[in-house]
């Protein structure tokens, strides 16, 4: 199972850029089509917030049920203690606060892939970042 990071939603409602953009719709199709993936609430609020500061809140409606339709991505709520470990892997790993939320979810549901286009991913050990 691989965590889905909010730039695969993103790229695909933005539809830019263009190769990525294709590459992200691909990847929602598997799991659409039943492969197993899981998100965090956190990384869903930082779609909705590029969604709101993009003049988008109109579509705010349509990514979440759009999210909620896929069956096999689980939605997984970052617990207190993850807001506290992660600022632990800020500094350990030079990645920001959002990043370090997504790893605690990966840490919690034994995943060491990830859908991203996030570079900083790459300084993260026993991590394999993936975009294809």
């Amino acid at each position: 199972m691989r965590f889905v990071d909010s730039n695969i939603f993103i790229y695909v409602l933005a539809q830019s850029p263009k190769g990525l953009s294709k590459i992200c719709k691909s990847i929602l199709k598997r799991i659409e089509d039943g492969e197993e993936a899981v998100t965090s609430t956190a990384v869903v609020q930082e779609v909705v917030d590029w969604l709101e500061y993009n003049n988008r809140k109109s579509e705010v409606k349509t990514f979440i049920r759009a999210a909620n339709s896929y069956l096999t991505l689980w939605k997984v709520s970052n617990e207190w203690k993850d807001f506290l470990e992660a600022t632990q892997d800020v500094d350990k790993y030079d990645i920001d606060f959002v990043d370090a939320l997504a790893l605690q979810i990966m840490k919690r549901e034994k995943t060491s892939e990830i859908y991203s286009n996030d570079l900083d991913f790459d300084r993260v050990e026993g991590i394999r970042r993936i975009l294809e």
